[in-house]
């Protein structure tokens, strides 16, 4: 199975291919789609979704796994900006016709570092030792998104289990 982990974000929405397959998995290719602040939020937006529709069309994913919405009242409005990019997402998913599951960002902070307060230079390790690459210790949005396909990867096999 191929998941694409998605950390959304409107200037920098990081991917992770993952490939899970007899209890291992192998990082195919991660990355970020950047935008800038400077430009219109409807610019932004189709960068992103253009960008995601190429990830998707190069690598056709089984399923997607992205980081669900998390907001704070102090930070409503980057919440707002996160739905917008996650939006875009989840609709080049539903064209495509991709299953995706949506991940809180503790859960698989907590199964992939043991806690869900870690930071991000805990989850950068952690991804990086599970996955035995190093290059996943230069980006928080990558190892995020790493993070949300391993999330994936090891809740879809316990589920498989159960029936």
């Amino acid at each position: 199975m191929i998941i694409l982990g998605v950390d959304p974000s409107l200037s920098n929405t990081g991917y992770g291919l993952l490939e899970s397959s007899n209890n291992k998995l192998r990082p195919i290719e991660g990355g970020v789609i950047r935008t800038k602040s400077s430009d219109k939020l409807a610019k932004r937006l189709a960068i992103i979704s253009k960008e995601f529709d190429n990830i998707i069309d190069n690598f056709s994913p089984d399923v997607i796994a992205v980081e669900d919405l998390h907001s704070r009242p102090k930070f409503a409005k980057t919440s707002i900006l996160m739905g917008h990019a996650r939006g875009v997402i989840l609709s080049s998913a539903g064209v495509k016709n991709i299953d995706v599951f949506d991940y809180q960002p503790t859960q698989a902070k907590n199964i992939v570092t043991g806690s869900g307060r870690a930071d991000k230079k805990q989850v950068m390790l952690s991804v990086s030792k599970i996955l035995n690459n190093q290059n996943l210790l230069k980006n928080e949005h990558v190892a995020d998104a790493f993070s949300i396909a391993i999330c994936h990867s090891i809740i879809s096999k316990s589920k498989s289990k159960l029936i």
